[in-house]
């Protein structure tokens, strides 16, 4: 005697069936661009370079940081992103995307 076919393996098979054609975009690409390191104390800029825009950023402190970070943002046109240390030296990233 045959297993009844549950319920739940219908619904999911008509799902994978009924599901509508997934639209086609431009597909974007991510690129990490990084700073230079900063003087103690001092600013990283990294900037986003022509025909991509800035998705995010973030720092990374060097091993001579000792302390928090005093500013961590994107850069006042958006290009970019800034790091400042409160003690020692930060280097700044950027994630930078353009669509293909």
């Amino acid at each position: 005697m045959r297993a009844p076919k549950t319920l739940s393996t219908g619904v999911l098979l008509a799902a994978a069936v009924l599901a509508p054609a997934v639209p086609a975009f431009a597909a974007e690409t991510a690129k990490v661009v990084t700073g230079p390191p900063s003087a103690p104390g001092g600013v990283s800029t990294a900037t986003c370079p022509a025909g991509t825009h800035l998705t995010g950023g973030g720092y990374r402190l060097q091993p001579d940081a000792d302390g928090p970070v005093r500013a961590s943002g994107p850069t006042a046109d958006a290009t970019g992103w800034s790091a400042q240390a409160a003690r020692g030296s930060v280097v700044a990233f950027a994630v930078c995307e353009t669509e293909d």
